[in-house]
């Protein structure tokens, strides 16, 4: 008797966990099923949609989506943290694709209308940029497109790194905002810029990312760098002149402070970290020369 009860209550169990097991997968395979009508809710997104040959796919995208410059032409749903969610409803898309700075009241009210969304987390390192960038290749059905591109930006990484293999480190700071100032720590995927070109962030352990003025001073970098996010390059280059006139920074001195285009450092494809790497890596290193000059595409996948 105990017998029987004890194999009804395992075949219970074996049922039990098969259901939940088929409908985890069953939810894992949908979302990431090949989307044919996209809604882009960030700026990267949309380039990676563009440089995987998909934008016939992308039905709409945020006023931020300026690049490539036929971004610019796509219907227009809001900004990155505050979506028109009613126009997107009635756009019908299969897929909605959020950056990590989409509220997730939002996206939750476009799935009880039905509409599948996902969010996409901020890469924390070039491997992680890659890893987006696959997933998004299978869901806008260019897995293999998706994979030539990874290659050959991994190919161009290797290659810079090469470069400065076994050069003596640089301390760097790399500036990504003017208020408050913010810098890119350890968690940033821009700390791999720094750190595959030998160089040292020396603000790798500030959790926040805000920094100061003083800290900078005090730690005297040999190479500041100022990618600011959200601003235009006019403003960086008022930013660089305040950081000159601190005749006590070496960087100052040695004339190694320099404006980054924030396009190519801040939200970048494969392809677009490897460009900036090269530039980063030779701006860290003057010793190595500049790269070979590249055109600043949106990811042919050309090594």
């Amino acid at each position: 008797m105990r017998i029987n009860q004890t194999r009804r209550a395992a075949a219970v169990f074996f049922v039990f966990f098969s259901v939940l097991f088929l409908l985890w997968r069953g939810a894992a395979r949908s979302a990431d099923m090949e989307a044919r009508k996209i809604v882009s809710l960030g700026p990267v997104i949309t380039k990676m949609i563009y440089m995987l040959g998909a934008q016939d796919r992308l039905i709409a995208n945020t006023v931020y989506c300026v690049a490539p410059e036929e971004a610019r032409e796509k219907k227009k749903i809001g900004t990155v943290m505050q979506a028109d969610i009613e126009k997107i409803i009635s756009l019908a898309p299969d897929l909605v694709i959020a950056s990590s700075l989409a509220r997730e009241k939002q996206l939750d009210i476009l799935r009880r209308h039905g509409v599948r969304a996902i969010r996409l987390q901020n890469p924390k390192g070039f491997s992680e940029i890659c890893d987006m960038t696959a997933r998004l290749g299978k869901i806008v059905g260019q897995t293999e497109r998706a994979a030539e591109i990874i290659a050959g930006a991994r190919r161009q990484v290797e290659a810079a790194i090469r470069r400065t293999r076994g050069l003596k480190k640089r301390t760097v700071f790399m500036q990504i905002g003017l208020k408050p100032l913010r810098a890119a720590s350890k968690d940033a995927f821009i700390h791999d810029y720094i750190v595959l070109s030998s160089g040292v962030n020396i603000a790798e352990n500030e959790t926040s990312g805000v920094y100061s003025r003083e800290k900078v001073l005090q730690e005297d970098p040999d190479v500041i760098l100022i990618a600011t996010m959200g601003t235009s390059k006019k403003a960086g280059e008022m930013e660089k002149k305040r950081w000159a006139a601190f005749s006590s920074l070496k960087a100052a001195r040695n004339g190694e402070i320099h404006v980054l285009d924030p396009e190519i450092v801040c939200s970048p494809t494969p392809p677009i970290f490897a460009q900036g790497l090269e530039e980063i890596a030779s701006l860290i290193h003057p010793g190595i020369g500049v790269f070979k000059k590249r055109p600043q595409a949106f990811g042919d996948g050309s090594p």
